[in-house]
């Protein structure tokens, strides 16, 4: 199983009420396309963005995010479903949109570098966890304190 994968909107309700997701539906273009999956196919294409920026990362095939970028991109569109349909975002949702906002960003700077593509899902040496930075600490004793 490739460890790049399309987002589906399961993975939206993990983060949102289904309610708030029909909400958002009935709240979509009169050309009967579904906003949910447009928003969904928005979503992956701004993270690959900053993946594309990072420049050490092979690219999955289009639409796909690595699996360890799918709650952080399902933060931020639970974000943009909940500002459409006029919920104000808690704390603990808008802390969550800036984390992944901020990770987007450390990806993007090459701070931090997700894991590449690979077709069987097995760890390559390009590939890694999202949340690993690209470097070695200078004193990686102290990470287990």
């Amino acid at each position: 199983m490739a460890n790049w994968r399309e987002v589906d909107e399961t993975d939206l309700a993990a983060t949102i009420s289904q309610r708030e997701i029909d909400a958002f539906r009935k709240d979509g273009p009169l050309d009967g396309s579904d906003p949910v999956a447009r928003l969904l196919a928005s979503t992956a294409d701004t993270v690959r963005g900053y993946i594309g920026c990072n420049g050490a990362v092979r690219m999955g095939p289009a639409g796909t995010i690595p699996r360890g970028l799918i709650i952080p991109a399902m933060d931020y569109a639970a974000a943009k479903v909940l500002n459409r349909i006029r919920v104000p975002l808690d704390d603990d949702r808008r802390t969550a949109l800036e984390r992944a906002e901020n990770l987007f960003e450390k990806i993007a700077a090459g701070d931090i570098t997700p894991e590449s593509y690979t077709e069987d899902g097995e760890t390559d040496d390009d590939s890694r966890p999202a949340s690993r930075p690209g470097f070695a600490p200078a004193h990686p004793e102290r990470l287990l304190d």
